[in-house]
C-alpha cells in the first residue's frame, strides 16, 4: 500500500472576504486531472483546498483502509480549517466527487461543524458502488468478501451519527443512468439528513454512465455551488437548478428526481 493515503494542494487567495471550498477528487483521480474544475470555482470567487486520494483504498481490497483514509482527511481538514480561520476566513463549504463525496459524507455535522453548504456529487451505498466495479468486486472476491460483509464492514461509515444539521444545505447531483452510484437510490440516504435538520436538494445531470455524472457534475461546480451556498453579500441569487426535497416523502420525491433537469440558461456569475 502507498505510504500516503491523500495528497492536497491549495489554490487561490484566502480571504475574510472569500469562502473556502473543500474539494475532494474522485477515485482514481489526481488533482491534475480535475483541474478544471478548481479553475472554474477560482474563477467564480472561491479559494480552494483540493484533495486527492490513494487508489489503494479500494485496490488493496482491505476494508480497513476506508475509515483511515476519511479520518487522515478529516483532521487534515480541521487543520486547514483551524489555521484559516486565524487568518479571517469564516465561511466554509465543499465540492466531493463519487469518493469523494462519500468521505465528505463523513465529515460533516458533529465532525466538522463549519462545513455548512456543499455539493455531494454522485453519493449512496459505497459498497454497492464497489461492487458495481468489475475490476474492484474482482479484487474483493479473491480476498474473500461478499457484498454484505463489505457494507457489515462499512456500516459505520454508510450511516454516520450526524449529529445537528440545522441550518445547514446540501444537494446530491447524478444521474439515474449511472449505474454505479444511480440518482435513483439516493433516497435512502436523505431521511437522516433530514432528521439532523439539514435542507437537502438534488439536481440530474445529463450523463451515461458513472464517469460522465462525475465530469458533469465538476463541470456544473459553480452552478451547484451556488444552489446551497446562503445568500450574502458577495453571493448573487440563487440559481433554481435543484429540486429541494422535504422530510415528508423524499423516497418518492427522489424517485420522481428523474423527471427533473437543471435549467435552461446558466445562472449568472458572482
Amino acid at each position: 500500500m502507498e505510504d500516503r493515503l491523500f495528497q492536497s494542494e491549495e489554490f487561490g487567495t484566502s480571504s475574510p472576504a472569500t469562502a473556502t471550498v473543500i474539494f475532494v477528487c474522485p477515485y482514481g483521480a489526481p488533482i491534475q486531472k480535475v483541474r478544471f474544475a478548481v479553475r472554474r470555482l477560482l474563477r467564480a470567487g472561491y479559494h480552494v483546498v483540493a484533495y486527492q486520494t490513494t487508489t489503494a483504498v479500494f485496490m488493496e481490497a482491505d476494508p480497513m483502509i476506508l475509515p483511515e483514509l476519511i479520518s487522515e482527511v478529516r483532521e487534515d481538514i480541521r487543520s486547514r480549517i483551524l489555521k484559516l480561520t486565524a487568518e479571517g476566513v469564516t465561511e466554509f463549504g465543499f465540492f466531493g466527487s463519487s469518493l469523494g463525496s462519500f468521505i465528505l459524507y463523513n465529515c460533516i455535522g458533529r465532525e466538522i461543524s463549519e462545513l455548512r453548504w456543499g455539493v455531494f456529487n454522485t453519493g449512496g451505498n459505497i459498497a454497492r458502488g464497489v461492487w458495481n466495479m468489475p475490476t474492484l468486486r474482482q479484487r474483493h472476491v479473491e480476498r474473500g468478501w461478499s457484498l454484505p460483509r463489505l457494507e457489515e464492514a462499512w456500516a459505520m461509515l454508510q450511516w454516520p451519527d450526524f449529529g445537528r444539521l440545522d441550518g445547514c444545505r446540501f444537494v446530491f447531483a447524478g444521474s439515474r443512468r449511472d449505474g454505479v452510484a444511480p440518482l435513483g437510490d439516493i433516497s435512502h440516504y436523505l431521511g437522516p439528513m433530514f432528521r439532523a435538520g439539514a435542507e437537502v436538494s438534488v439536481y440530474e445531470v445529463p450523463a451515461m454512465s458513472h464517469r460522465t455524472a462525475v465530469i458533469a457534475g465538476l463541470w456544473k461546480g459553480p452552478q451547484l455551488v451556488q444552489t446551497v451556498r446562503p445568500i450574502g453579500p458577495a453571493t448573487s441569487s440563487r440559481c433554481p437548478a435543484a429540486v429541494t426535497l422535504t422530510e415528508k416523502a423524499p423516497h418518492s420525491q427522489a424517485r420522481q428526481v428523474a423527471r427533473v433537469v437543471g435549467p435552461k440558461r446558466e445562472c449568472s456569475r458572482r
